[in-house]
């Protein structure tokens, strides 16, 4: 390994730093090993990393190791020499200070990195995680302790937002299992709820609630990349007959759904507030997250000038869900 030059985090500094080629930070190094990968290591101060690394795994769809002083990620030596990927990374950065609101800088370092066999050595990070009581999100290439009663979501980290690590998918993860348990547990009678999940990235929660034996499930997203991976993943889990995926905007739907989920960010939450209300029945259900603590008041006064109510809030970390009942509704 051999290590690069370091950067800032601004979109300009990283674009600037561009011009340095895989040849020349080969020829830092004195090695005549070809490279398979470039190491970028981001310094993150404070305890953002987590977001950190789930905002840099959506927008370069790699797996994201969280380091005590930041984030490390390798990207293929191919895959670098035919994007801009400096100018992506110093987006994504720019991107992430202004949603967080970091202050602090946010340098990088790059190495390249001759072992192939670190494609696979990255993966020991990462374990069955359990969420709830009975979710347990599995890589592809571990086996998880399951019992009978369990739900296993096959979801491989690093692909677009959306693989269980993070608080507000586990939220999400864990209101649905919620909500199935006591329609059980009030014997409601009738098929189970239908369910839309606006933003679906990796799909996840769709196949939670397939998994749980929801009817009915649409799963939108306006990124074709993030729908790409939904449908690998709706196949994998064997769910792509029982899942309708498409690429689109919510103001393209006409049905109305017993649940929307929305796990995205507060801002386009609020801009769509009033189409996400005309996608429920009357006595629907609408729950939001990607919402950080200091943004929930805002987002409560914006939905709730649209005749409804919140009915439920959960918290994790800096985070948190809100639920929504229209104002007529009784439950």
């Amino acid at each position: 390994m051999v290590e690069g030059t370091e950067s800032g985090d601004g979109a300009g500094a990283a674009r600037s730093q561009s011009t340095t080629s895989i040849a020349d930070l080969q020829a830092a190094s004195g090695s005549d090993r070809e490279p398979q990968w470039l190491g970028v290591t981001v310094a993150c101060k404070g305890d953002h990393s987590d977001e950190l690394a789930a905002h840099v795994a959506e927008r370069f769809a790699v797996g994201v190791e969280i380091t005590p002083d930041g984030i490390r990620f390798y990207l293929p030596i191919e895959t670098i020499r035919q994007r801009d990927w400096e100018g992506e990374l110093g987006e994504a950065l720019g991107e992430f200070r202004d949603l967080y609101g970091v202050d602090s800088p946010l340098p990088h370092v790059t190495n390249l990195v001759a072992d192939e066999g670190w494609a696979d050595r990255w993966k020991e990070h990462f374990k069955p995680l359990r969420v709830g009581r009975r979710f347990i999100v599995c890589p592809t290439w571990e086996e998880p302790l399951a019992s009978e009663n369990d739900r296993v979501i096959r979801m491989d980290p690093g692909q677009a937002f959306g693989t269980g690590h993070h608080e507000t998918t586990r939220l999400c993860l864990e209101w649905l299992e919620n909500h199935d348990d006591t329609l059980v547990r009030h014997n409601v009678a009738g098929p189970k709820p239908s369910l839309l999940d606006v933003g679906t990235g990796t799909g996840i929660l769709a196949i939670g609630a397939a998994l749980l034996g929801w009817k009915e499930i649409v799963a939108i997203d306006s990124d074709p990349d993030a729908v790409a991976v939904a449908a690998d993943n709706l196949r994998l889990n064997g769910m792509d007959t029982r899942i309708r995926l498409a690429t689109g905007e919510i103001q393209q739907l006409q049905d109305c759904f017993d649940v929307v989920v929305a796990n995205i960010q507060a801002l386009p939450l609020m801009q769509m507030a009033e189409m996400l209300k005309r996608r429920l029945h009357a006595a629907g259900h609408l729950v939001l997250s990607g919402i950080l603590l200091e943004q929930r008041d805002t987002v409560v006064a914006a939905f709730g000038n649209r005749s409804l109510r919140l009915n439920m809030e959960r918290q994790a970390g800096e985070w948190c869900l809100l639920e929504f009942v229209p104002t007529e509704s009784g439950t």
